[in-house]
């Protein structure tokens, strides 16, 4: 019968270091042949997250909280709004210099904020009105032209900051990149209309000069030099600013976190004809930054160059801003966040690390980072390591430990005199393992709008430090297409060949607030699918993580072939596997070697599994049921034996239940003499006769034990003592190095098997092992026999080559391997409480097991039953919850189990 047993085998024979013989049940190889193997490589379970709820506080209309109107004041005490203005300091706006006075020559006298309907009572709970006491225009202003159309006007006193009353930010960068601005005032709604009462609002696109010019020539008397590059021009088809929005303020909202802060670009200034397609002109206010602030100061103001940098001025007003709608919920007048929309965190990524050089003053490389994909790899950007002159020679981990470089290896086709954007990958191999765990690499296909998650870092601003300081956070972008990604000219121009497979492009609808999210080069791109993060590509270039305009990373499944070629060992070849269509049950057959057989069988063939474990070649005769078997390997004193390991499933299907949990194939093994009677040692019954044990424990005491306790973990009511016959250490037992520690014990008598004892069913499958995997451990009193406490804790198998690295050793036997410690559900929940440092480095719990401990996995056969496969054997290691442990692989001593009990 060929039975599960074949099923896995035929997984085998990819010999991919991943399988999965059925949904539910992921296989991992003992040597590594795929790199896309992360996933089960680094299996853990962890507790789910959990939405914590925000506080709520009132919701106030913020969007114009700087906006001003100004007025002049009647004999009536009625006041005229001619213009509009933007509060840039508590007691100073922001205005046109033409708005200095009217056409009587008369100066405003009064401000007004906080009030939507200017000529209404009704909306007047939160407005503020402060008579003017200074106006001052800049000083190359001349009423008889356009040019320097800016003034402040100084207020009585400051404002009362509040929600709906606050100064706007400025932007002081001449560069203008975004798509829509805002303008706002209460102006005449179109030619020949009225004033409006209540502050309207337009989205207009900015022009550049060179286009405005057509509408602005020189032939204009107030314009006599034409368009000058401290004006700026902005517009759309329907909508315009008018005669009574003079003053007011052309802004754009940038974003930061949850809110959306006000950033004023540019001053209403003059148009033609409002509302009839000819756009506007405003004064550009990043080309009197200085003025402003020099004119501040010389009314005594504390301000300072440090108190208009983006981030410095987003933060002093920032908890009175508006809310980007789609990150808040209002309910009954109060707001909350929906953390469901979440943009940003401030917990970012612990297995980016930082490069460092010989060299510290190159200060473009301070902006690299690199992902750990592997233990002992890191990814990162070529040309963030390819000066050869100062290539990183450490990686600083999160919690400030370094790691020594021992190969940096760069893409082949890397060119950065042609372009850097191309194959612009490279690998650092580490000396050592990180003490943490690797996130995986996705090698999948691209997924246009799918939401991504990337590492970025937020400026903290300090006004007298040489040396900017950063914190990182994390930030959602959606993956575009390369038809949808709308590059910016500075990158498009240098990509010579356009966009490629290898571009992954992202973006994100609002622009930020400038230091609020900035790109790391070789930062990873990372995305959640079935509740894993994976890397799906790394950084390349773009501004503010591709916040208000499209960014590109370098996608990972492009070059997943060179990564293989780089990261694998030395593929292995499955030529030794061959199927002979031809050869029929009974036919003769021979090997390569000169080996005769006969075709039989599968399960009739005691030397197929020796063949395979030696990587012999393996031929089979027509399907993979019938095998080409040595002659001389037929040997009839194995067959009840080996009947016996491979009908286990079946055998013993009717007594199985949900109710098993390691305890029906435990025995307890005991030393007995006229005096006493103790039990020290445990085993796992794996046929009716046979006990498997660890070799070091049964030599303890200095004599063989000669009682085995049957079907009493549970209850002393329902156990035998059963003589033990023999008892066999394995003959390379090596109780210094705990090489081979194993050992049979071979009962006198038949166990007649139960619901309360039957044998276990081996794991035979020489290549992979199941990759959820749990440690059986009951600690018994040796004197009574009374249980204490059981343990079923996870462990999860590893590659030889990633035990040998982390135990800094060698293990030339093949019968040994390393297993992980799994976490427990007790550790996942203080994981979740950020625990995560403490259980990494093994000082929140210790784990210590018994040599002999059984290693199984749980095949579900149905809702309420499943089969119990012992799959390694527990020998020695460190008590630390992060240090691999090291075990006996039973498949690996079947044929040895077969020679001690056979019959």
């Amino acid at each position: 019968m060929f039975g599960q047993w074949s099923v896995i085998l035929f997984c085998v024979f990819t010999f991919a270091s991943v399988i999965k013989c059925d949904e539910n049940d992921w296989m991992l190889s003992y040597e590594r042949s795929t790199i896309d193997d992360c996933k089960v490589r680094f299996y853990k379970q962890l507790a789910p997250s959990i939405v914590l709820p925000s506080g709520g506080q009132p919701a106030y209309l913020r969007e114009f909280a700087h906006i001003a109107a100004i007025g002049w004041t009647n004999e009536d005490q009625s006041v005229r709004w001619l213009c509009g203005g933007s509060l840039i300091w508590e007691n100073f706006i922001l205005t046109a210099a033409h708005c200095a006075s009217d056409d009587d020559n008369v100066p405003p006298d009064v401000a007004r904020m906080g009030d939507i309907n200017i000529y209404s009572d009704e909306d007047d709970e939160f407005a503020q009105q402060l008579r003017i006491v200074d106006i001052i225009r800049h000083p190359m202003h001349r009423f008889s032209s356009t040019y320097y159309d800016i003034a402040l006007m100084k207020l009585e006193r400051n404002v009362t900051v509040h929600d709906t009353v606050a100064p706007t930010c400025l932007w002081l960068d001449d560069e203008i990149r975004f798509p829509e601005l805002l303008a706002a005032g209460w102006g005449r709604t179109g030619f020949a209309e009225d004033q409006t009462n209540v502050l309207l609002k337009v989205q207009l696109a900015p022009i550049t000069n060179g286009e405005c010019s057509s509408y602005y020539g020189k032939g204009n008397r107030m314009l006599r030099n034409g368009l000058m590059d401290h004006q700026l021009c902005a517009g759309d088809e329907e909508m315009d600013t008018c005669p009574g929005d003079s003053g007011g303020p052309l802004h754009v909202k940038l974003f930061k976190e949850w809110k959306l802060i006000p950033f004023l670009v540019g001053v209403t200034s003059f148009g033609k004809a409002c509302g009839v397609s000819t756009p506007g002109v405003y004064v550009r206010v990043s080309k009197f930054g200085d003025w402003i602030i020099e004119t501040l100061q010389r009314h005594g103001e504390m301000a300072t160059r440090f108190k208009f940098e983006p981030l410095v001025c987003t933060d002093r007003y920032y908890n009175l801003r508006e809310y980007k709608e789609d990150v808040k919920i209002v309910w009954d007048g109060q707001e909350s966040m929906d953390w469901s929309n979440k943009y940003f965190s401030s917990s970012a990524s612990n297995y980016i690390v930082n490069l460092t050089r010989p060299f510290s003053d190159q200060s473009h490389y301070r902006n690299c980072c690199g992902t750990l994909i592997e233990p002992s790899v890191v990814l990162t950007l070529a040309e963030c390591v390819a000066n050869k002159g100062s290539r990183p020679t450490q990686v600083v981990l999160q919690d400030g430990n370094t790691i020594d470089v021992a190969e940096i290896i760069i893409h082949p086709l890397y060119d950065s005199s042609f372009s850097p954007y191309y194959n612009n990958i490279a690998v650092m191999k580490l000396k050592s393992f990180a003490p943490i765990e690797p996130y995986c690499a996705w090698y999948g296909h691209a997924n246009p709008n799918q939401t991504t998650f990337l590492t970025g870092q937020q400026l903290i601003p300090e006004e007298h430090s040489s040396e900017p300081h950063y914190f990182r956070l994390m930030t959602r972008v959606w993956e575009r297409s390369s038809d949808q990604c709308r590059l910016a000219p500075q990158y498009s121009g240098l990509l010579l060949n356009g966009l490629q497979d290898e571009h992954l492009c992202f973006e994100n609808q609002p622009f930020l607030v400038p230091g609020s999210c900035d790109t790391i080069l070789g930062s990873p791109i990372e995305k959640d699918k079935d509740g894993y993060i994976y890397i799906h590509g790394i950084n390349l270039f773009g501004r503010d993580n591709g916040f208000g305009e499209p960014a590109v990373g370098v996608r990972l499944s492009a070059h997943k072939a060179w990564l293989a070629s780089v990261l694998l060992p030395h593929s292995k070849s499955d030529t030794f596997v061959y199927i002979d269509p031809d050869l029929e049950l009974g036919d003769k057959c021979g090997y390569a070697d000169g080996t005769r057989g006969t075709c039989i069988a599968e399960p009739d063939c005691p030397a197929f599994r020796s063949r395979l474990q030696q990587r012999q070649q393996i031929t089979f005769c027509s399907n993979r049921n019938i095998v080409c078997c040595p002659n001389k390997a037929i040997d009839p004193r194995k067959m009840a034996i080996e009947k016996e390991f491979n009908e286990c499933e079946e055998r013993y299907r009717h007594l199985r239940t949900d109710r098993q949990n390691g305890s029906s194939h435990t025995i307890q093994i005991g030393w007995q003499d006229s005096v006493s009677t103790s039990y020290g040692c445990y085993g796992y019954l794996i046929s009716t006769r046979g006990v498997v044990s660890s070799a070091s424990c049964l030599l303890e005491r200095g004599r063989m034990p000669n009682i085995a306790r049957i079907g009493g973990i549970d209850s002393l009511d329902n156990s035998r003592v059963v003589p033990i016959d023999k008892v066999t250490i394995h003959p390379k037992y090596n109780p210094t190095k705990q090489q081979h520690n194993i050992a049979i014990l071979k009962l006198e008598s038949v166990v007649e098997p139960t619901e309360s004892v039957f044998p276990t069913c081996l794991w035979q499958n020489l290549t992979h092992s199941p990759v959820e995997q749990r440690l059986v451990e009951f600690n018994f009193n040796i004197i009574v026999t009374i249980i204490a406490t059981k343990r079923y804790d996870p462990m999860h198998p590893m590659y030889k080559s990633d035990c040998e690295a982390l135990l800094n050793g060698t293990f030339d036997e093949p019968e040994t391997i390393c297993m992980n410690p799994g976490i427990t559900p007790y550790e996942s929940l203080l994981y979740h409480y950020d625990l995560q440092i403490q259980y990494r480095s093994g000082s929140v719990f210790k784990r210590c097991y018994k040599a002999g401990s059984p290693i199984v996995w749980k095949k579900a056969l149905n809702d309420t039953a499943y089969v119990e496969y012992l799959v390694h054997l527990y020998s020695h290691g460190s008590c630390e919850s992060n240090i691999p442990r090291v075990v006996a692989r039973v498949a690996a001593y079947i044929e040895w189990f077969k020679e001690v009990l056979q019959y």
